[in-house]
C-alpha cells in the first residue's frame, strides 16, 4: 500500500486491481454474469485504470464495491459493446457515391379492391392479394449522408459507458478522514 499524505480512509482503484489479471479473474468470477467479451472487458480495465486509477472508492466494504462494478458493467455494457459494433460499422462505409449512406427510405403502396376476406375495423393484418403496387424510392443527396453519418459518429460512447462507474467512486478530492487533535487544557474546559 502506498503512501499517502493525508490518506483516504478507502482503497484507491488501482489498489484493488493493480493488475488486468486481477481484474478479469472477479469479472468471471464474482457470481455476476459476464455480458461483454472478454477482450472489451480487458480494453475497459485499462479505461477504468486511466480514469479512475487513482480515485478512491465510494465503498467502506471492497466487497460490495466490487458488486457495484460489476453490476455496471452487467447494466450497460452489452449496450457500450453494441453501441461500439455499430461505430465500427459506420466507419468503415464508403463516402463514394454509391453508398449505403445516400440509400433513402423505400415506400410501398398497395391496394386491393373487392378482396375475398374483409378485414376487421382495427385489423393490422394484410389482405391475401392486391389490385395494384405503387413504390417511392428516396435516395439522400452527398450532403445530407455525409451529414447523416457525421452526427451518428459524433456520440462518444464509451465515455458515456465510463460515467456510469461515477457511483463507485468518492465524489470529492479531499481525505475521508479528518483528524482531530486535543490537548489536555482544551479537554478539560469541554
Amino acid at each position: 500500500m502506498s503512501n499517502r499524505l493525508p490518506g483516504y480512509s478507502t482503497k484507491l482503484f488501482t489498489e484493488i486491481y493493480d493488475t488486468v489479471d486481477k481484474f478479469l479473474t472477479d469479472y468471471n468470477n464474482i457470481g455476476i454474469p459476464a455480458k461483454i467479451s472478454q477482450t472489451n472487458a480487458t480494453t475497459l480495465y485499462y479505461l477504468l485504470y486511466a480514469k479512475y486509477g487513482n480515485s478512491p472508492i465510494a465503498n467502506m466494504d471492497e466487497n460490495q464495491f466490487k458488486y457495484k462494478l460489476f453490476s455496471v458493467i452487467f447494466q450497460y455494457g452489452p449496450t457500450w459493446e453494441k453501441r461500439l459494433e455499430i461505430q465500427d460499422k459506420l466507419k468503415s462505409l464508403s463516402l463514394e457515391n454509391a453508398s449505403e449512406i445516400y440509400v433513402g427510405s423505400k415506400a410501398i403502396y398497395n391496394s386491393a379492391l373487392n378482396p375475398e376476406n374483409l378485414p376487421k375495423t382495427g385489423d393490422l393484418t394484410e389482405l391475401s392479394y392486391i389490385n395494384s403496387q405503387n413504390t417511392t424510392n428516396y435516395k439522400k443527396s452527398t450532403l445530407e449522408g455525409l451529414a447523416l453519418l457525421s452526427s451518428s459518429l459524433e456520440t462518444d460512447v464509451t465515455g458515456e459507458f465510463l460515467n456510469k462507474f461515477n457511483i463507485c467512486f468518492k465524489k470529492f478530492a479531499r481525505p475521508g478522514k479528518t483528524y482531530i487533535y486535543v490537548d489536555e487544557e482544551e479537554e478539560d474546559e469541554i
